[in-house]
């Protein structure tokens, strides 16, 4: 019995012994706890959402159609004038250069003279815009009337701006002509071909100071050169024309010239025949003024061919107003040339490209609209 007790006892001891020699016992993986199912929630409004690679596109907004499509503006646009140094010459040349400027164009400014010269340059392409006086002659040869009738007519020509208005009638040499009856006997240069609105005009006023057909000799001159220098040789006593064209004024230094007053009277009676023109003071120290006198006056107006593109024409004008402060100190007439006066009157409908211009601006009223309406519903040829 105690010899069992000995080997037990020796049995414990080599156990105890063994264990402590073998290795540390490889800890067991504590259990894993299931992760619990939760419903999944929308994030809050407020927390940023990341942002995606392309932005999100912004409502669109509606932009507002332009009033003319963006064109391409030709390489030189022609403007036809009266002769070089006429009021028509001056307004073309001071606009040409603010087009040069500003524009990928170029204006070449073409003196050819009285209107049945440049607007049959319309209608061959030959010309694309002009400046002249006579709004009741492109009108007629718009429409393909009066003198215009056996020309070729109907022409493309189209209103799109006026400018100055001018005292517009008889000058004369001789100061002791003071009246449109002491012209009896006398020469003057009176008619341009093609401009119906001396000859209709020249008539009532000849009429109504008592002259018959005949008491004056009128002369026809090309352009106010020819009857600027015809008065300088003495071929003429005087000349019916605008007041403050180049050649008269100079005319003036060598044979001072006057001014040939016209009574209310009788300017209501050119202006039931001849609506075109107005009545206004000739002032003194406005061209060739001496005194200040009761007068007609003329407006001058741009026109454009009919087939020039509406850009063109649209460009052209809001590229001129809008630098309105380069050209109005150029010439006394050159203040006129606003846009608001550029539909003040219009005989022949608008070119679609002014007419654009126009309406940009809230120029272009009902009644305009009406009275275009009018025009193009009117018989052509």
């Amino acid at each position: 019995m105690k010899k069992f007790s000995i080997t037990f006892s020796f049995m414990i001891i080599a156990i105890v012994i063994l264990a402590s020699c073998a290795p540390p016992p490889t800890p067991k993986a504590a259990p894993t706890t299931p992760t619990p199912t939760v419903a999944a929630v929308a994030p809050s409004p407020t927390i940023a959402v990341p942002a995606p690679t392309t932005p999100a596109p912004k409502p669109a907004t509606p932009t507002p159609t332009p009033a003319t499509p963006t064109v391409k503006l030709p390489s030189i646009i022609s403007i036809a004038t009266a002769g070089v140094g006429t009021t028509s010459y001056i307004a073309a040349s001071a606009f040409s250069e603010v087009i040069g400027k500003y524009t990928s164009t170029k204006i070449t400014v073409e003196p050819a003279g009285a209107t049945s010269r440049w607007v049959p340059l319309m209608k061959t392409g030959e010309i694309d815009m002009a400046i002249g006086c006579g709004l009741s002659d492109t009108k007629d040869a718009y429409y393909g009337v009066e003198y215009w009738k056996d020309k070729g007519g109907p022409f493309p020509v189209l209103h799109v701006a006026i400018g100055q208005v001018q005292p517009y009638g008889f000058m004369v040499t001789d100061p002791k002509i003071k009246s449109v009856a002491d012209l009896k006997g006398k020469k003057i240069y009176a008619f341009i071909k093609g401009i119906r609105i001396h000859e209709s005009s020249i008539a009532v006023m000849l009429r109504e100071a008592g002259l018959k057909p005949g008491d004056v000799e009128l002369l026809t001159f090309a352009d106010i050169n020819e009857a600027a220098k015809g008065i300088q040789d003495g071929k003429a006593v005087g000349v019916f024309y605008i007041y403050s064209a180049l050649p008269l004024v100079e005319l003036d230094r060598a044979k001072p010239l006057y001014g040939i007053p016209v009574p209310k009277t009788m300017a209501d009676k050119v202006r039931e025949e001849v609506p075109e023109f107005g009545f206004t003071t000739w002032q003194k120290g406005d061209g060739v003024g001496k005194e200040d006198i009761p007068y007609l006056s003329n407006p001058c107006a741009m026109y454009a061919r009919e087939g020039l593109d509406a850009g063109t024409v649209y460009t052209v004008l809001s590229t001129l107003y809008a630098h309105y402060d380069e050209y109005k100190d150029k010439h006394p007439i050159m203040k006129f040339w606003t846009p608001e006066q550029g539909i003040s009157v219009f005989a022949m409908p608008v070119h679609t490209g002014a007419i654009n211009y126009y309406k940009e601006k809230g120029l272009w009223t009902g009644e305009r609209d009406k009275l275009q309406q009018k025009l193009l519903s009117l018989p052509r040829g």
